[in-house]
């Protein structure tokens, strides 16, 4: 039951019982009406914020508000002649509510017009205690190597997931964004108990349709944004548990079950490319994370948080080091590029790097006005990679400047990969032999600093091959020497697998880097795994056909700058860990013939701490 009610203008729908509503929110003076007390941001966007505010005021369990403004004179036309997105959720909430479907109880909605054109409107619902995201529950208690315990209770919860969906679609409902990030898992006991009771409640109402029945095609696009969403947690036999569990007969004429999966997970593929394409470009555009401004000759791109002054200041200091030669902060320069390093922030606890793409000739300036500058791929592929899961040195900023609207050079600011190595350094530190058999001629040969990028140094040939570290490093007896032995190769094989997984999940995302050498990648350690942070982000392309031609120039671009003390079984253990998860193992043989009859013509070229590296095979 709810009541109508006009204040100061404003159109109010209440549920009954909760009248005060009236005196204690105004949807004119809505911001004022937060100062002082404890309330949370969960999201703001140009034309919705999403506030958080707890306590006994309205509701016992506190309430969450969502205040949509007007997005354009669009919306004025718009919502002429349709519902409002707060009063669509209203009517959604409530309809779930009588079928016996969980959701938010709306308690009041709120709409502002002038002349009947719509300002504002905002939607007040109980807050659902005891709850977080699903997305997130299922990312942090299933990710990595689980228990026998933790699996089954995986299994439970994925069943009960798929039964929860099954109920919305038997009801009629229609969620055309239903993620898990729109389902929230709220704890009915102790959050710690080792037998969890829960509830789902579907969230996100406004693009919720009611409809007679859904059809095949509606259930298998929902059951492909569910896919999609928990891709990184789900794997082949709790895909086809989850389909079981939901019921094939509702599914499609298909019977068979591999089959109907394969359909849900290519359509949770297409989903998954279009939502990234989308998130590609905000970047480059104002944004909840991205903002762009102008300064005289400049173009700024930005993050948001960052001082837009402090960007024009490094540039200068950025060219300052380059006309005094100040070897301890210039990393690398050539004619195309430099590269530059700086404290950043208060304290200068942080560090930033400065990378200048250079424009060399008149070509290249008419080139630029047909194309986007080398900075500008570069700043897109940066954030790209964090929008597809990868890591990278985080793009902070890119500056461009032109004449007459040409671009002539630009800046990429990112920042500095401070706890980490370059691959070929990493792997000379911790997986190089001690023995003299492993060690390198590098006397009388200056140390060359780490690059973002890999600098080249002074050539140091080696035609000594290396033992294999893993003979090298068996102990003649037992003890600690044995232990130290196992640790040290456990360490070593989760590298090359942990490595090995990644090139397969980005070449799996059409993701493709043309210059995939171990100086542009940085390895991080993370507890026993390990983490890999790509560099020279222009070379970097999205939405690639990636060929077996393409996966061979990457997989041989990665042999030939790894150190010989990773040894042949080595270098075969990541080529099987790579094929697994691509379902390439088939091409396997023809793939190795030709990585080693591109790698057999050339030599192992590499950055060590003293300068570049020469090894024969």
């Amino acid at each position: 039951m709810s009541i109508k009610a006009v204040k100061n203008g404003t159109r109010w729908t209440i549920r009954k019982g909760y009248e005060s509503i009236l005196d204690k929110i105004s949807l004119d003076n809505f911001r004022s009406l937060l100062n002082g007390k404890p309330y949370k941001l969960i999201k703001e966007t140009k034309v919705r914020s999403v506030i958080s505010i707890p306590g006994p005021d309205i509701s016992d369990d506190g309430i969450y508000i969502k205040y949509f403004k007007r997005k354009g004179y669009s919306d004025y036309v718009k919502y002429l002649f349709t519902p409002t997105r707060t009063r669509t959720e209203w009517k959604v909430a409530n309809r779930l509510l009588s079928k016996g479907i969980n959701t938010a109880l709306p308690l009041a909605i709120a709409e502002k017009r002038s002349w009947s054109l719509l300002d504002s409107s905002m939607l007040i619902t109980k807050a659902v205690s005891r709850s977080e995201p699903l997305m997130e529950f299922c990312q942090t208690t299933f990710s990595g190597i689980l228990s026998g315990e933790k699996l089954f209770e995986k299994k439970k919860l994925l069943n009960e997931l798929a039964g929860f969906i099954r109920k919305i679609h038997e009801k009629g409902f229609f969620h055309n964004d239903l993620h898990a990030g729109n389902i929230l898992i709220k704890f009915n006991n102790d959050y710690f108990s080792p037998v969890k009771d829960y509830s789902f409640y579907l969230m996100d109402l406004h693009r919720v349709k009611i409809l007679k029945g859904l059809s095949s095609r509606k259930r298998l696009h929902n059951l492909a944004q569910i896919f999609n969403s928990l891709s990184s947690i789900l794997t082949k036999s709790d895909r086809l548990s989850f389909v079981k569990s939901y019921g094939i007969n509702a599914l499609s004429n298909i019977k068979n079950e591999q089959e109907l999966v394969g359909q849900i997970e290519s359509q949770s593929s297409r989903i998954r490319n279009i939502h990234y394409k989308s998130r590609l470009k905000r970047c480059l555009k104002e944004s909840s994370n991205f903002s762009r401004t102008k300064l005289n000759d400049m173009r700024i791109f930005f993050r948001k948080g960052y001082d837009t002054n402090s960007f024009p200041e490094l540039i200068e200091k950025h060219h300052n080091a380059l006309a005094n030669n100040d070897k301890d902060v210039i990393i690398k320069r050539d004619s195309k590029t430099a590269l530059t390093r700086f404290p950043f922030g208060n304290g200068g606890n942080r560090s930033v790097v400065v990378k200048q793409y250079k424009t060399s000739c008149g070509l290249c300036l008419i080139k630029n006005i047909f194309r986007n500058s080398a900075g500008r791929k570069a700043w897109v592929a940066g954030n790209g990679l964090s929008v597809y899961g990868f890591n990278s040195a985080r793009p902070l900023a890119l500056i461009e400047k032109n004449i007459l609207g040409i671009v002539t050079d630009s800046y990429l600011i990112m920042e500095d990969a401070t706890h980490s190595l370059e691959m070929d350094r990493y792997i000379l530190k911790n997986f190089h032999g001690q023995s003299k058999h492993t060690q390198y001629k590098e006397e009388n040969h200056p140390i060359s600093p780490p690059s973002q990028g890999g600098d080249k140094g002074e050539v140091i040939k080696s035609n000594k091959v290396p033992l294999d570290i893993e003979q090298s490093h068996q102990p003649s007896s037992g003890g600690q020497s044995a232990f130290n032995a196992k640790t040290y190769l456990k360490r070593k094989r989760t590298f090359i697998s942990d490595f090995a997984k990644t090139i397969a999940k980005m070449h799996s995302q059409n993701i493709f880097h043309s210059d995939l050498k171990t100086c542009n990648i940085m390895v991080k350690e993370e507890g026993k795994s390990f983490d890999f942070i790509f560099l020279d982000f222009d070379k970097v392309t999205f939405n690639e056909d990636i060929n077996i031609q393409k996966r061979i120039k990457n997989l041989t671009q990665i042999n030939l700058s790894t150190p010989g003390c990773i040894t042949f079984t080595d270098r075969f253990r990541f080529l099987r860990e790579y094929l697994k998860p691509c379902d390439m193992e088939d091409e396997k043989k023809d793939i190795l013939r030709e990585i080693i009859n591109i790698s057999k013509t050339e030599k192992i070229l590499y950055v060590s701490f003293k300068g570049d590296v020469t090894e024969d095979w």
